[in-house]
């Protein structure tokens, strides 16, 4: 069986969608202006007055990791509110939007001679436009070799990880003098594995 839609249908489609990109328009506000609060609260230490630890804030007052908070405070004093903004129309991670950046003012979003308003009823024209600009910006390189690339990323999670491991008494104090990376590992004399 058929199944057909009227007029009406398409018109309650449209209204849901115009209420969705709405509220994600409010939200993102809301995130900008949340993270400047956070922001405040974590520097000027109000977080204080209820729990010890800005931590202890974040997990038992907010819900959310403090990693994660202090991620969203980071994002949104550097790249600014227009990155939240953006961001309720179009994905795009932070690293993206940095390539970008340029082309996204307080006026909007300019691409293909235009400047589109960080509006609702833009929300196709924005997403699309960002990833043309996204595709247009994307470098050229070939990536590197994945595995050393995983090495060294090994690498640095292990040199980040070293000194809590050193300062907290767990016994590794001096078990390992440098980061390991791909390409420095020595054999042992008379021995056919690598150190």
């Amino acid at each position: 069986m058929e199944q057909t839609f009227t007029i009406d249908d398409g018109i309650e489609v449209g209204t849901w969608v115009g209420r969705k990109q709405a509220f994600a328009l409010v939200a993102a506000r809301c995130s900008a202006a949340d993270a400047e609060i956070l922001f405040e609260i974590r520097e000027k230490k109000l977080f204080r007055n209820i729990e010890p630890s800005w931590e202890d804030f974040c997990t038992k007052r907010l819900g959310l990791t403090r990693s994660y908070v202090d991620r969203v405070i980071r994002q949104s004093r550097e790249l600014g509110p227009n990155f939240t903004k953006l961001s309720s129309f179009a994905r795009i991670k932070p690293a993206e939007y940095r390539r970008i950046a340029p082309a996204v003012t307080d006026g909007g979003l300019a691409y293909g001679g235009e400047v589109i308003a960080l509006e609702p009823e833009n929300a196709p024209r924005l997403a699309a436009a960002v990833e043309a600009l996204r595709r247009d910006s994307t470098p050229d390189t070939v990536p590197g070799d994945p595995a050393e690339l995983a090495f060294a990323k090994a690498g640095r999670a292990m040199h980040r990880r070293i000194p809590a491991a050193t300062s907290h008494g767990t016994g590794c104090r001096g078990t390992l003098e440098a980061p390991v990376r791909g390409g420095d590992l020595e054999e042992s004399p008379g021995s056919d594995l690598p150190v």
